[in-house]
């Protein structure tokens, strides 16, 4: 039952990584991270009732204040502050990249058949379904050309990274993961005041524009 709860928030969290393809408001962009965020935490709660690793427990509790609390209440701050919601500038429409993402889950179980994990039969379970929500946050972050929208990118493949992580080594000392929560804290917390920065100058957040700042 326990196997099969983790699978499940694994699973989740890969159908919400997806999910954010199909979004072009960052409004809800960042409610689906905050979801996605939570389902993660649950999964790194049954990985450790499933392993008895302890640690895990605190790692699941951090990752839920900070990603699921404290990050999306500064992104909202700052949709709020650039007073911006839509996602109008993409590389690709939503159903070409919804049809890539299909390409995307496929080529990353196919990867995961091809690496000989050995241990715990729950990180042969979950490696893969990581691997697609790494990939697919790497896709968001090139096919999207709001500064918004990558970071949120950027934080989808960062969730990816730590069930992968969470998995495959029931996770890393509590020193390591609370320095690399910090970490990505601190980051979004920049990467807002970046984006509110180039609002400013340029009156877009629109990386693509950034070229209009060339002397």
């Amino acid at each position: 039952m326990i196997k099969f709860l983790v699978e499940f928030f694994g699973a989740m969290s890969l159908f919400l990584a997806i999910a954010q393809l199909s979004s072009n408001r960052l409004n809800l962009s960042i409610k689906i991270y905050q979801l996605q965020s939570v389902f993660l935490s649950m999964s790194i709660l049954f990985i450790g009732i499933a392993t008895f690793e302890f640690e895990l427990y605190i790692s699941s509790f951090l990752n839920l204040l900070i990603k699921a609390i404290l990050i999306p209440f500064f992104l909202f701050k700052v949709v709020e502050k650039i007073k911006l919601d839509r996602e109008v500038s993409m590389y690709l429409n939503i159903t070409n990249s919804l049809l890539f993402s299909i390409l995307i889950v496929i080529f990353s179980f196919y990867i995961s058949n091809k690496i000989d994990i050995t241990g715990e039969v729950i990180a042969k379970q979950i490696f893969p379904l990581s691997l697609g929500i790494i990939f697919i946050g790497i896709f968001i972050m090139i096919s999207r050309k709001k500064a918004l929208s990558q970071i949120i990118g950027f934080l989808t493949m960062e969730n990816g990274i730590l069930l992968a992580g969470t998995s495959l080594t029931k996770g890393m000392p509590m020193i390591v993961e609370i320095g690399v929560f910090f970490d990505v804290f601190v980051g979004v917390l920049m990467a807002g005041v970046l984006v509110f920065q180039i609002k400013t100058t340029v009156e877009s957040i629109d990386t693509s524009r950034l070229s209009d700042l060339k002397e």
